[in-house]
């Protein structure tokens, strides 16, 4: 192996060990939601020690693998039930994976984890002189549930260990402090411990954006703006964790693209490949790529007109398409951006140039839609991101023939809560709601805001009754499990819900929405804690 090919690898390796303390912090929420009897833990817990077993090999760390496929084989031989000693069971082989790790470390000369236990939880560090901005900073983090650490700025981020590697730095822009560009320009170069987000705050006629975008700035908040501005970015970072990105390859030379298969693999992206735009079209029906890498020349829809097509839809407006061009000319590359591509890479690729890019652009692409299409509350779909899907469930029931349900749930009095306990209370329950409707909700199920304290759920595959024992069990639920607020108050939460059933009701998505809603407000009508569906213009209630 060439000198080059060599640190190439061990480069990539000590990437993939900085990772550690998040792939960790994951299994061991995961262990938390088992130990609590969530339904879906175990089989999240599968799934992470089965990716950590495949690239525990892939990098050439064998007792990585051996850890991680000792977890996968009990959990799926066993399928143990939620209890303290399998919970104990579960922590005890994260604990031999994380030594695993370490040994791993140690052969690569990097510093191995603390030897204190690993918490779960997202680490945030922030970087200004002690004034009261960083402590309105740490307080807005702290609330976002992140574990926050204040530093003035002295110290050199490589000196940093790997297993306090930051999720998120903040930067303050302050007279009285370091330079908030070149401190986080040098996190932003700071290789295997570069956070995986950095926000700066700056007052508003201080802030030089362009300077931002150069030193690694992802976000600029104004400091008046931090209470607001700063969780709900923070709970973005921390909703959409790590999770490998996905791919979809459009390429029709099979032998380049079972390289970049490869290539991509080995940094734990997932990979769907296409040979052609035709292709590529009809995949896109069915999964939502994080990032979309394609052949400029395709045959039959190129590469440009596919794009078109891809931008056109708007679940994919913000998806970031990268084309892999063969010395295309000005005029093709100015042709490629007009349809919607974000960057160029000439062929050959360079291998370690491709993965960084997809994986930065992939999350990065990722974060942004979060923030565009989720409510910044709840964390569920906004409004606007619901009623496309909507549409889109529409569409594809009428190609597949498949049925799905549209259901609008009222939390019942919602204006009494806020005047009684106040508007922080109402925010404590609409997210207690969001939080129980997730649990119980298949993961096939869409839930969004639909505003104020109404919500919204696609159901699919489902008919009315499979719908109405959805919405028994959510009511169920809620009564079993009321709002608790921070002062250990309990508040019940009950709903009103108004069902209504693709083709059987309607046929267009508005018309599903309208008549949900009309179901919706006879439930109400009728009395609190109903749910009512719609046929043409009868209702049957239970």
């Amino acid at each position: 192996m060439s000198d080059a090919l060599h640190d190439a690898l061990a480069e990539l390796r000590r990437e993939y060990l900085a990772e550690v303390p998040a792939r960790l912090a994951e299994l061991r929420k995961d262990v938390a939601a088992f130990r609590a009897g969530e339904a879906d833990a175990a089989q999240s817990l599968v799934r992470r020690f089965h990716r950590l077993a495949g690239s525990g090999g892939s990098y050439g760390f064998p007792e990585v693998r051996e850890s991680s496929r000792e977890g996968e084989r009990w959990l799926k031989e066993e399928q143990p039930k939620s209890s303290e000693p399998n919970a104990q069971k579960l922590e005890d082989m994260i604990d031999r994976l994380a030594a695993s790790f370490d040994t791993a470390a140690r052969e690569l000369g990097l510093p191995a984890r603390s030897t204190g236990a690993t918490d779960f939880g997202y680490r945030a560090l922030v970087i200004g002189p002690a004034e009261q901005v960083r402590e309105d900073v740490a307080a807005a983090l702290a609330g976002a549930g992140f574990m926050v650490r204040a530093d003035s700025g002295a110290g050199e981020p490589r000196e940093l260990k790997l297993s306090e590697r930051p999720d998120l730095i903040v930067v303050i822009d302050s007279p009285d402090g370091p330079d908030a560009y070149s401190t986080a320009a040098s996190w932003s170069g700071a290789g295997p411990v570069r956070p995986r987000s950095i926000v700066l705050v700056s007052s508003s006629e201080r802030a030089d954006r362009v300077r931002a975008l150069t030193s690694g700035i992802d976000a600029v908040i104004p400091g008046d703006r931090v209470a607001v501005d700063l969780p709900i970015f923070a709970k973005t970072l921390a909703r959409i964790g790590s999770p490998p990105p996905r791919v979809l390859l459009v390429e029709t030379d099979p032998t380049q693209a079972e390289t970049i298969t490869q290539w991509l693999e080995q940094v734990n992206a997932k990979v769907t490949h296409c040979p052609d735009g035709i292709t590529a079209r009809e995949a896109l029906v069915r999964e939502t790529p994080d990032l979309i890498l394609m052949d400029s020349r395709l045959p039959g829809l190129n590469g440009p007109s596919f794009a078109r097509l891809v931008r056109q839809d708007s679940r994919f407006g913000l998806t970031p398409i990268v084309f892999l061009t063969h010395h295309d000319t000005v005029a093709e590359q100015i042709e490629a951006l007009s349809a919607g591509a974000d960057h160029f890479l000439t062929e050959p690729v360079d291998r370690e140039l491709l993965t960084h890019l997809v994986v930065n652009r992939a999350e990065r692409g990722r974060r942004l839609r979060e923030m565009v299409h989720r409510d910044g509350l709840t964390g569920l779909l906004n409004h606007a991101t619901l009623m496309a899907e909507l549409e889109h469930a529409v569409e594809f029931g009428r190609r597949h023939g498949e049925t799905f349900a549209f259901v609008m749930i009222d939390v019942d009095h919602f204006k009494r809560i806020n005047d009684r306990y106040g508007h922080i209370a109402g925010d404590q329950v609409l997210l207690h709601v969001a939080r129980i409707f997730q649990t119980t909700a298949r993961a096939s199920d869409l839930i969004g805001r639909y505003g104020g304290e109404e919500f919204g759920m696609i159901l699919r595959r489902t008919d009315t009754g499979g719908a109405g024992v959805l919405a028994q069990k959510l009511r169920t639920a809620l009564m079993e499990q009321p709002a608790v607020l921070g002062n250990g108050e309990t508040i019940p939460v009950r709903v009103c819900i108004g069902i209504a059933t693709y083709p059987e009701d309607a046929t267009t998505a508005a018309e599903l929405a309208q008549l949900a809603d009309q179901a919706l407000y006879r439930a109400k009508q009728g009395g609190r804690d109903r749910v009512e569906f719609t046929k043409e213009i009868r209702a049957r209630i239970i």
